[in-house]
């Protein structure tokens, strides 16, 4: 049984003669202290250092107690088996209830000591949360379904300005994504702040408010669709080269486009992302692992595809001649997305030239899907596999299934021969 009381001992007289009152806790024959702010003068204790009943501080000690009793309450220690550690670690989390919890900060805090994938984009929806409130801190308690909805019009009240301005210089107008994205970095880092300060296992709830359960997450707006027809990859495919005025064939983006996008479509899609960091090439297959997925699939997004003869110059072409990695574009581009955005320059060039506005490289991946679904008769789930997606559906039985690619490589080849003949 947890007994509460005051306790003053001789030996801890103050200079002045007064006392410093303790609070004692005593749990199955183990003891510890709290001290108080509390002091008491010799004119309030007895000659055995008790408080004397009636006194101003004997009320305010005896006020303390029940209050530690009553958070004491909560834990039901006739039922549960906690320790003098685990009360003690009870009252210090009361204490901290007491004090905010700054969410902002803790967004900050956590961001700074997390390595998670996507993390520029946390980052700036905090700073969209920053610039909706107008200050660095927010008490997490403020966070609520209504302050979410305040959020959500903010923000898209942003992006439609955005959009003005983009439809006014002539741009594409984006999806709601950012809207859908960024309160569901908020909903994620508010669930960390939970995980951080909440201990359900001892009833230890520093943050009691959930916002996200009478809250819905706008979903983004669908895909748009990206493919372009049979007759405009293959036109693509035989458009000319430009050339310096030495005869010599240029180093431009509008070359490095034409054969990227080439790259893709006849590697069934293949990222630009995978383009510039495989590594892996065996005989006549490229073996690599997707980049955007790998980390959250347990056999790594791994891919393994039959290079097909029409761009097997090309392969040449890019070849790494270190051999660390399968083309050499990463030495001339820093990163995979200074490589992106070169590629995607080229490419609204090439989209000038045959008529097709905001010629994306992704349009390379959906023409390869949409082709083999709609015209060459490639069943669904061999076109799921093929652009190395995972049905959820069947995951368990994917444990069981040893994944050879062959379908997906006969499935590239009545692609390549619906295009070309061969």
């Amino acid at each position: 049984m947890l007994t509460i009381r005051e306790e003053i001992k001789k030996d801890e007289v103050k200079s002045d003669g007064t006392y410093n009152i303790k609070i004692r806790f005593t749990l199955d024959r183990k003891l510890r202290r709290l001290s108080t702010s509390l002091f008491a003068t010799s004119k309030d204790l007895t000659k055995s250092l008790k408080l004397k009943e009636g006194t101003p501080i004997k009320r305010e000690v005896d006020k303390l107690i029940r209050t530690y009793q009553d958070i004491c309450a909560k834990l039901q220690l006739e039922v549960n088996a906690y320790t003098l550690d685990d009360v003690f670690d009870y009252l210090e989390a009361e204490r901290e209830r007491t004090r905010s919890i700054d969410f902002i900060q803790f967004c900050k805090e956590w961001l700074e000591a997390t390595d998670i994938k996507g993390k520029k984009n946390y980052k700036c929806a905090v700073n969209a949360l920053i610039a909706y409130i107008g200050n660095e801190h927010l008490d997490v308690t403020k966070l609520t379904a209504t302050f979410l909805r305040g959020f959500t019009e903010y923000l898209s009240e942003r992006r439609m300005e955005r959009i003005k301005v983009i439809s006014e210089a002539g741009g594409r107008i984006t999806s709601n994504r950012a809207v859908s994205l960024y309160l569901g970095s908020i909903r994620h880092l508010f669930n960390e702040a939970k995980r951080r300060y909440n201990d359900y296992d001892r009833n230890i709830i520093l943050i009691t408010n959930s916002p996200f359960e009478n809250f819905v997450v706008p979903k983004q707006e669908a895909t748009r669709k990206r493919a372009i027809p049979a007759n405009l990859i293959k036109i693509i495919s035989e458009l000319p080269y430009r050339y310096t005025v030495k005869g010599e064939e240029a180093n431009c983006r509008y070359n490095l486009a034409k054969d990227c996008f080439m790259l893709s479509f006849c590697l069934i899609g293949m990222n630009s992302a995978d383009l510039y960091n495989a590594a892996i090439k065996v005989g006549n297959t490229i073996i690599y692992n997707r980049t955007k997925t790998r980390a959250r699939r347990s056999d790594e997004a791994q891919m393994q595809i039959e290079i097909p003869s029409l761009i097997l110059p090309l392969i040449e072409k890019y070849r790494d001649c270190t051999g660390q990695r399968v083309f050499n574009f990463y030495r001339s581009y820093t990163t995979a997305s200074s490589f992106n955005r070169a590629v995607n320059y080229g490419l609204k060039e090439i989209g000038k030239l045959i008529g097709i506005a905001d010629l994306e490289y992704y349009a390379a991946r959906h023409s390869w899907a949409t082709i083999a679904l709609n015209k060459v008769g490639i069943d669904k789930y061999t076109v799921h596999a093929a652009l190395n997606h995972i049905d959820e559906s069947m995951k368990v039985t994917d444990i069981y299934i040893e994944r050879d690619f062959v379908n997906e490589n006969k499935a590239n080849a009545k692609v390549m021969k619906y295009i070309w003949g061969k």
